[in-house]
């Protein structure tokens, strides 16, 4: 019944989730994902519970990755606790039939994996975070190798280490910003391969970028006007996003190389 189901995400929450418990879980997860397989593909593991104080930028990094022939992959869903931000979902759903969207690849939970997507309406009447919050970030509906997510504290890093590694050749972890896998000011990142993790800080403004952390919330109004009518900014951080989703794929260049790179492709884009 719905209350036992409940009772038991709560309290596998309170009891807390063990390593081992998380890495059956997400066994038994992607034992019943339908997955459609997709080269070359990165996938960004957004939180389901969207964004409040910065844009969403991967509709223009996925134009720009497209142009190195990588396949940016997203997934949505309804909101599930605990903020209540604009989703990666209320997005798309604005979005997916213009060009913004014509160059990432969105896939429906309810139509890859139903079983979970059918305990949102549960999970909002919950009203609290549980340990399937950590395991949805990475869906591997793309059978994707590689990726990047958003952590909230360092703790984490190893957790994340722990359960995906097994899963996933190479992934970024961002900290800081709403747990997100976007980049939008000075943060730690972590770059990990097979349970190491090698920790470095990014800071925009040492790329002659200005931060895109905003005091009030944007609605998703705000988050289409930004994409529609990007300003220099927003196009030059979408720019240091692929940079470093790029390093994670191909660690022989930098940052900072990647950042010049894509740079370039962004004018010949406009152009």
């Amino acid at each position: 019944s719905d209350v036992e189901k409940a009772s038991f995400l709560i309290g596998w929450r309170l009891k807390p989730e063990t390593n081992e418990e998380y890495i059956g879980a997400l066994s038994a997860i992607y034992k019943k994902t339908r997955m459609s397989r997709l080269e070359n593909s990165f996938e960004l593991g957004f939180p389901f519970d969207g964004k409040n104080n910065s844009p969403y930028l991967f509709p223009l990094v996925a134009k720009l990755l497209k142009m190195k022939g990588v396949n940016l992959v997203v997934t949505g869903d309804e909101r599930i606790p605990a903020k209540e931000g604009v989703t990666v979902k209320m997005l798309h759903d604005k979005i997916g039939h213009t060009p913004l969207a014509d160059s990432y690849r969105y896939y429906e939970r309810s139509t890859y994996l139903p079983e979970l997507s059918q305990l949102s309406k549960l999970r909002n009447q919950i009203g609290l975070r549980t340990a399937l919050n950590t395991l949805e970030k990475f869906s591997k509906v793309t059978g994707s190798e590689f990726g990047a997510s958003g952590v909230f504290h360092k703790p984490y890093v190893d957790k994340y280490s722990n359960i995906f590694s097994d899963h996933l050749t190479s992934f970024l972890l961002l900290g800081g910003n709403e747990g997100t896998p976007e980049l939008v000011k000075k943060s730690k990142c972590w770059i990990v391969k097979g349970r190491v993790h090698e920790e470095f800080i990014v800071d925009p403004q040492e790329f002659g970028v200005n931060s895109l952390y905003f005091d009030e919330d944007l609605k998703l109004d705000k988050h289409i006007e930004l994409l529609s009518n990007p300003d220099n900014d927003i196009w030059n951080m979408a720019c240091l996003n692929a940079a470093i989703y790029f390093k994670v794929l191909n660690n022989t260049s930098t940052i900072d190389e990647n950042f010049e790179i894509f740079k370039e492709i962004k004018k010949d884009y406009l152009a």
